[in-house]
């Protein structure tokens, strides 16, 4: 069970560099872009399984769910803000780009949905890191925290202009390394021989 963990874990944390190179390939792409989040919520099942701790994927599971239902719901509320900004234009061909800004976000609609998007990353993050922190514990492995932390961070930073992505992007590196870091049995075995 752990070392499938592991080994998922490893695949499903290294496959956003195949989708960046990629990237190109839109089929490709969107296939990698699901297989991601697929892998690593495997990973952390098999993991709660290993260690007895079910809270290792309830909270990943949380934390993955709760962007999905944001962003569905912000979405909705995005296409009736730009919806009443279609319908309320009278003479389109007059318009600049600025104009049509305007009338996106006029109503607040966008603002709302943005909001709500944003919360929804916020919670998500947090409930992964409550997750990368259980599994820190269990595991011994204490990247696996730091990657969380970085992770909750980050998504609040995205406040300011989007520096928590670089956050992120350091969090994410410590997730490569926690995986990396945790031995498999088969890989304790042979390093004590």
């Amino acid at each position: 069970m752990k070392n499938q963990a592991i080994t998922l874990g490893r695949v499903g944390i290294l496959l956003p560099i195949a989708a960046i190179l990629l990237f190109w390939v839109p089929i490709i792409g969107q296939l990698i872009g699901l297989a991601i989040p697929v892998l690593l919520l495997i990973s952390h099942y098999n993991f709660s399984k290993a260690y007895e701790k079910p809270a290792i994927f309830k909270n990943m599971l949380i934390g993955a769910i709760i962007p999905i239902i944001t962003s569905i719901i912000g979405g909705i509320i995005m296409g009736i803000a730009l919806a009443a900004a279609a319908v309320s234009i009278q003479d389109p061909e007059s318009l600049g780009m600025q104009q049509i800004s305007n009338l996106i976000f006029e109503s607040g609609l966008t603002i709302i949905a943005a909001i709500i998007m944003l919360a929804g990353l916020i919670i998500g993050y947090y409930y992964i890191y409550k997750a990368l922190t259980d599994l820190a514990k269990e595991s011994e492995i204490k990247h696996f925290k730091t990657a969380g932390l970085l992770y909750f961070v980050g998504a609040i930073g995205i406040i300011v202009f989007f520096l928590g992505t670089i956050v992120m992007l350091v969090g994410w590196i410590f997730h490569i390394v926690a995986y990396f870091s945790i031995q498999s049995d088969k890989e304790k075995i042979e390093g004590s021989s």
